[in-house]
């Protein structure tokens, strides 16, 4: 008899033992679920967090693209402004030279001509 109650005792024993460690990793598995879930969450949090933030520093990078690129368009068109004015320049210039040089040639022709008709006049009045 004793060695049944030694049995029995033991079986309870050992039936104690599974059940307390059933209830532990029970207990452990719940906790590290637990955690596993805060840290999901936690990561989940952190990636919008960094997602809003690329986000942010897209839109500031295309508003400050946006800007550069209309401050080189007015600097384009300024240059470009700025070469009309001297290629109207340099034409009225060039332009004021050739009537000034074909002037002059007309003055030069006509004070030949004139030579010329003077030194004719001359040379009738000698003959006759």
């Amino acid at each position: 008899m004793l060695k049944r109650h030694l049995l029995l005792a033991s079986v309870l024993a050992g039936t104690f033992a599974i059940t307390a460690c059933s209830q532990e990793t029970q207990d452990k598995t719940d906790a590290a679920a637990e955690s596993a879930g805060e840290d999901a969450a936690a990561n989940t949090e952190e990636a919008a967090a960094n997602t809003e933030a690329a986000a942010a520093a897209a839109e500031v990078a295309a508003q400050e693209a946006g800007a550069e690129a209309a401050e080189n368009a007015e600097v384009a068109g300024v240059a470009a402004t700025n070469a009309l004015e001297e290629t109207g320049d340099a034409i009225a210039e060039g332009t004021s030279n050739v009537v000034e040089g074909t002037a002059s040639a007309v003055a030069d022709g006509a004070d030949a001509v004139a030579d010329g008709a003077n030194d004719v006049a001359v040379d009738a009045e000698q003959q006759y």
